[in-house]
């Protein structure tokens, strides 16, 4: 096809004369015009083609980042919610409750040679250990090593001097706590709670035996049972230190 140089209009190449105005078609450049018109218009069409085929490929690129960023915004904030309800459930259940310190019988007692000893003091728990190879009986050498043994660490050495004094001494209530106290720091909560227990029977308000029970059975799990021995302790005396420290545990369970 051709166009007419006058009005136009579209010929075919085999008419020599325009149909609609009548001017005669005989010239090369205008099939060739008409080509490189056509040739243009194919052009545009393609260049058409082709923006139009990107801005689909942007807005697809486009929503695509859309869903990355809020799939990683969801998942972000999944793992902050599992965090937020683990540290819950964590705390609820008490892991990070302060455990209480359970009490010597040497509670505030400064003249006593239990309180403040020098823990790594090895030459006095080698010069005590002497006297005694000289006078077993020496129940006051026999004691002061016992606690020193039990403030150096060495709860077992401690419970086994401790024993040795109570064969010497068997009702001596203070030495059975103190004894129950090594046992609970090794771990072993039965041995506190007889010894601790048997005290009581030749010293029934012995304060801080009855503090101590609440505290072992409190670790041992039994919460009711520590509740009642805080509140025995309460009932002794409210008004010293161990039963203000009773008072306090029994809000705190």
């Amino acid at each position: 096809m051709i166009k007419c140089k006058v009005c136009g209009e579209e010929i075919n190449y085999e008419v020599k004369f325009c149909p609609q105005c009548g001017v005669a078609v005989k010239s090369k450049n205008d099939k060739q015009h008409l080509n490189k018109e056509e040739n243009n218009s194919l052009s545009k069409f393609s260049k058409s083609k082709k923006n139009i085929q990107k801005e689909k490929n942007k807005k697809a690129n486009h929503q695509e980042n859309l869903v990355r960023t809020f799939s990683s915004t969801k998942l972000i904030y999944l793992i902050l919610f599992l965090l937020v309800a683990c540290g819950v459930i964590i705390y609820s259940s008490g892991i990070f409750d302060s455990q209480a310190s359970i009490t010597s019988t040497q509670f505030n007692d400064k003249n006593n040679p239990h309180a403040g000893v020098d823990l790594n003091n090895l030459e006095q728990i080698n010069s005590y250990e002497e006297t005694l190879k000289k006078n077993p009986g020496d129940k006051e050498t026999l004691l002061h090593l016992a606690h020193l043994l039990n403030d150096s660490g060495l709860k077992a050495k401690a419970i086994e001097r401790y024993n040795d004094y109570l064969k010497l001494d068997p009702k001596n209530s203070d030495v059975l706590v103190d004894m129950g106290v090594c046992y609970y720091e090794t771990g072993k909560n039965n041995e506190a709670i007889t010894a601790m227990e048997k005290a009581l029977t030749y010293q029934p308000r012995h304060q801080i035996a009855h503090l101590n029970l609440g505290i072992v059975n409190s670790t041992a799990g039994n919460s009711v049972k520590a509740v009642e021995w805080w509140k025995k302790a309460v009932e002794i005396d409210p008004t010293s230190e161990i039963g203000k420290k009773a008072e306090e545990l029994i809000k705190t369970h």
